[in-house]
Parts: structure tokens; C-alpha cells; sequence
């Protein structure tokens, strides 16, 4: 297994594809047999497809809008202007296997129907993936985790993020080779010949603040303790969001101040799943991010700055120690909430420099996600807000 890394910022969909294409072949010395691809939102994504078209029929792709910029080693690319980023994998030995569905009105059976598709088109079917890599449209990441699950069972880890936009009502898309989407579930199925190792976080610690949900509509949150949710949250957080009351975005207000989901323990550690409240509507209820329930425990979560930057190492630093003594990595792909990197925007150097000191000179590709799916060590598959995830792929 060989793994490289390139970018561009160039401002055409096809010259930056180029680019960056020219320069991967360079560094895999090869043809990749699987490509990653992250790009921003201001790119023509039908262009973009109509260069991945031109790749040989063997090279899978699995792309994604990410939000404002990408990452790789080198930095970040793009914010202001647009920017991609591939990360290419030789693996003659290993396998990969794409798939994507439209949604629709069914996301439980797009999720089942493209698990499906994806270990077909590697050429393994009956035999369970090592991990699921997932691109998916914000809005119902739970049910399409539940259909991938009947598929491939609880075991199979998947890892990935929700597509972004530069702002929450973009254009988000998933792309495989030759063919852009949108509203679709976007699966790799990965049979490497090396190893893979995972973690999957956030920089976030409990405070005091606990409720129970009194009413719950899908992503709508009318009432905490029976009181109007909004004002609840408001008072906790000591007057953060009074200006919305009564409707109004709170997204950027409430980074740093999520609402956590309490999820098990590894060892002595209670985790939370965290849930990024975004909007305030006209009754002081709230929209969020993931899905709730009545009766669910509810715990506002607080961080800094500086916890969401150092986070990032840690996350790394749990997938490296996750894996086997022997095991080398390769390269790496990276989820960082966009959420968390709106909050630290004009320090993103910090989080490359965070992930790159852990990894040294291993290539990664990371992406800003509106939504992040993976699992903690031994845990079930879920959907978070404001988490960030690391996928190593080694010998």
C-alpha cells in the first residue's frame, strides 16, 4: 500500500483537478486504485465530474463538498477562494468498492441499497468490509446509518462526515467517478491489504447543566424540563443567545456551548455525543443538528478555542494507540466539524500543525463536515455535531 497527498487552488473545477491529479501520480509513483477527493462548494461540481470521467474505468473516487476550504499537510486550501485535495491510495492487493443513492423520501433503504452497491463494486460480496467511509446529505444520517447496519451488521465501523457547503443553506454535494450529486448517500467499502485504526471525539467537557427532554420532534427541541427549550438553553449559558429569542441562526453562538447526549464510557471517561443547536424559532424552541427524543438526558457541554485546536492531536493520537504495535500508518483521513472550524477559523494552521505532529510526515486529507459519523473504540456507529474523527490506513 502506497498513499500521497495533493492539492490545488486553481479556479477552474477541471484545471484544479488536473493539478492536483498530475501531482498525486507523482507522489504514488502509479496509477491510484482509489481516490478521495474533498473540494469547496464554490467549484461547478458537474465540471469536476466531467474531469474525474477522464481517470481509467479501474480508479474509484469518492468525493465531497466540504465547507470553505480542505486540509492536507501542506495547509489549508482555499477560504478565500476555492480549493481540493485528493488522497490516493495504491493498493493492488486491496480492494475498494463505491456506491451512491438518492435519498429521497426512504434514507434507511439509500443507505442498505448503497452498503450493498458498494462491497459489489469491490468485488466482495459476502465478505464484510474492514470499514464503510460515508459522504452523506445533512438531514437524516441516523436512519441512513440504521440501513447500512442491516446490511453489514453493528460491527463494521463507518466513519466520514455529513457534505457541507460554504454556509448552511449551500449547495452540497457528493461525487463518485464521473457522476456529481446531490441529496445522496456516498459509500466506500474498504478491503485494504494493510490495517486500519480509528478514534473519534470531540474537545468538549460536561458542566453542570442537565435536563431531560419533554418534547421532541425529529431535530426540533420544543421543551427541556417542560420549560420552552431556547430559554432554558439561555439561561444556562448566561444570556448567550437573548438576541435570538424569538426567532434567529445561532449557529456560530452555540459552538462552543453544545448540548451532549451522554453515550457510555470508555474506561473511567463518561462520552457524550454532542448536538449543535442552530436555530431559534418563533415559540423559543430550538433546531438541532441530530435527532433527540423525549426522555433523552441532555448536558451542556462547554470548550475553547484552544480545546476545539488541541482536540485534534488527541484524536490522532487515540487512532495511533488504538493500533497494533507493528502497525505503521500510511496516510489518513480527517474529519473536522465545520462548526468547530468556523469557531477557530484564523488558526487553522494550528489544527494542520496539530494533526501533523502526531503523524510526521504521513499524508492526510481532511474535510469540514456539517455532521460527523463514527463510533467510539468498541462502540456502536452514531451521528454527532462538533466531533472530529481520524481514519488510519497502514501496514
Amino acid at each position: 500500500m502506497k498513499i500521497a497527498t495533493s492539492s490545488s487552488t486553481a479556479a477552474g473545477a477541471s484545471a484544479a483537478f488536473a493539478e492536483a491529479m498530475s501531482a498525486l501520480r507523482a507522489g504514488l509513483g502509479a496509477e491510484p486504485d482509489h481516490v478521495f477527493l474533498s473540494y469547496t462548494a464554490s467549484y461547478d461540481v458537474d465540471e469536476l465530474a466531467r474531469a474525474t470521467a477522464a481517470l481509467p474505468p479501474s480508479v474509484r473516487v469518492h468525493g465531497s463538498s466540504s465547507c470553505q476550504s480542505v486540509m492536507t499537510a501542506a495547509g489549508v486550501h482555499g477560504a478565500p477562494g476555492p480549493g481540493l485535495a485528493l488522497l490516493g491510495v495504491a493498493d493492488a492487493q486491496g480492494a475498494y468498492g463505491v456506491a451512491a443513492e438518492r435519498i429521497g423520501g426512504a434514507p434507511r433503504a439509500a443507505g442498505a441499497r448503497a452498503a450493498a452497491r458498494a462491497i459489489e463494486d469491490a468485488g466482495r460480496s459476502g465478505e464484510l468490509p474492514a470499514l464503510l467511509w460515508l459522504s452523506v446529505q445533512t438531514g437524516a444520517e441516523e436512519d441512513v446509518l440504521l440501513g447500512i447496519e442491516d446490511v453489514v451488521g453493528p460491527n463494521v465501523p463507518v466513519f466520514g462526515g455529513s457534505t457541507a457547503a460554504d454556509s448552511i443553506v449551500g449547495r452540497q454535494s457528493q461525487m463518485e467517478r464521473g457522476l456529481a450529486h446531490e441529496g445522496a448517500v456516498l459509500l466506500t467499502a474498504l478491503y485494504p491489504s494493510g490495517e486500519i485504526s480509528y478514534a473519534f471525539s470531540s474537545g468538549y467537557a460536561p458542566t453542570e447543566h442537565r435536563c431531560r427532554v419533554t418534547r421532541a420532534e425529529g431535530r426540533r427541541l420544543p421543551e427541556i424540563d417542560g420549560l420552552p427549550a431556547a430559554e432554558v438553553y439561555n439561561r444556562w449559558t448566561s444570556g448567550l443567545i437573548s438576541a435570538q429569542l424569538g426567532g434567529g441562526t445561532i449557529l456560530e453562538h452555540t459552538a462552543l456551548h453544545p448540548l451532549g447526549r451522554p453515550s457510555g464510557w470508555i474506561g473511567k471517561v463518561p462520552q457524550f455525543l454532542l448536538i449543535h443547536p442552530d436555530t431559534v424559532q418563533q415559540d423559543n424552541s430550538m433546531t438541532l443538528g441530530a435527532n433527540i427524543h423525549e426522555g433523552d438526558e441532555l448536558v451542556l457541554m462547554q470548550g475553547s478555542r484552544e480545546s476545539v485546536i488541541g482536540r485534534v492531536r488527541s484524536v490522532v493520537d487515540a487512532a495511533l494507540g488504538a493500533a497494533p504495535p507493528s502497525f505503521r500508518a500510511q496516510g489518513a483521513l480527517v474529519i473536522f466539524c465545520a462548526g468547530c472550524m468556523l469557531a477557530v477559523r484564523g488558526e487553522l494552521d494550528r489544527v494542520v500543525q496539530g494533526v501533523a505532529a502526531s503523524l510526521g510526515e504521513t499524508p492526510f486529507l481532511g474535510r469540514f463536515t456539517f455532521g460527523e459519523q463514527g463510533c467510539f473504540t468498541r462502540g456502536k456507529n452514531q451521528h454527532a455535531n462538533l466531533s472530529i474523527s481520524v481514519v488510519l490506513l497502514g501496514d
